[in-house]
């Protein structure tokens, strides 16, 4: 069994053990809690959010495939950058489901923490990222994703919170960036594969 499978079992059977502790020493409509369904006023209630956090997720997931297409021993940088995304783009994900920035602004601005972590990504990108060796198409994916992302943050520090159009352009370049990343993350891995082909 890989490491990847270990750690998601002992993961797993870790939380499953944690709630079911939670319940035996609360109650079911306390626990009730952690299983709830999103239910809203309207039909697809919060549908972007849960897209959101799914494309993230999702590049996590695909830079860990990427991981299984390296030799880890001839390539540490390169090891280290995937690692790097999966962490980034897991905990982007957990901040857009359970607004952790949101409850840390309590400390320090929203501003501060999402450019750090925007600062924090370029700092892979250039010092692990080897972008000389990308595929052009993600390159452009890239791209993209920063510039919409670029956009989001644009709209969240400087446009009015009441202002006409304000949200849906704010969430909607939140969508597009990380859809654009996803497909960045995507055409590694489509490099990755074919790199795989051509050595066979």
């Amino acid at each position: 069994m890989s490491n990847f499978r270990i750690f998601f079992f002992i993961a797993l059977t870790f939380y499953s053990i944690t709630l079911l502790y939670i319940e035996k020493h609360t109650s079911q409509d306390f626990v009730r809690n952690f299983f709830t369904d999103i239910q809203g006023p309207v039909f697809f209630y919060a549908i972007n959010t849960s897209l959101s956090v799914f494309l993230l997720w999702s590049t996590a997931l695909v830079f860990a495939i990427c991981l299984l297409c390296i030799d880890s021993l001839k390539a540490q940088s390169e090891k280290l950058f995937y690692f790097s995304q999966i962490g980034l783009f897991v905990w982007l994900g957990f901040d857009d489901r359970f607004l952790i920035h949101e409850h840390l602004s309590h400390w320090v601005g929203e501003t501060y923490i999402i450019l750090s972590l925007s600062l924090l990504e370029i700092y892979f990108l250039i010092t692990l990222g080897q972008l000389h060796k990308q595929p052009q198409s993600a390159l452009f994916y890239l791209c993209m994703g920063a510039i919409f992302t670029g956009i989001m943050i644009v709209i969240d520090t400087f446009m009015p919170s009441h202002l006409m159009l304000r949200l849906s352009a704010e969430d909607l370049s939140k969508l597009w960036g990380t859809f654009f990343l996803f497909l960045f993350a995507w055409e590694i891995l489509k490099y990755k594969i074919q790199q795989l082909k051509n050595q066979n």
